[in-house]
């Protein structure tokens, strides 16, 4: 079916019918976590809420995670 003038709307809305997408199950808003800095020692990954936590191994094994929290006012 083509646009017609005389259907009584404009192009533009028979461009956004024709174009309807649904969503998948499952889908959100929200972004994957983006890795910033990936090593074998340390990887720094930001979260949906922007906080950056990196995660380090020391020489001896430990494993470390610091938090840096994005405070919004």
């Amino acid at each position: 079916m083509s646009w017609d003038p005389a259907s009584g709307i404009t192009f533009g809305q028979y461009m956004r019918l024709k174009g309807v997408q649904v969503r998948p199950a499952g889908w959100t808003w929200q972004t994957r976590d983006q890795v910033l800095e990936d090593s074998p020692t340390r990887r720094t990954v930001r979260d949906q809420v922007g906080n950056d936590v990196t995660e380090r191994t020391d020489d001896k094994g430990g494993y470390h995670r610091d938090v840096a929290i994005n405070l919004r006012s």
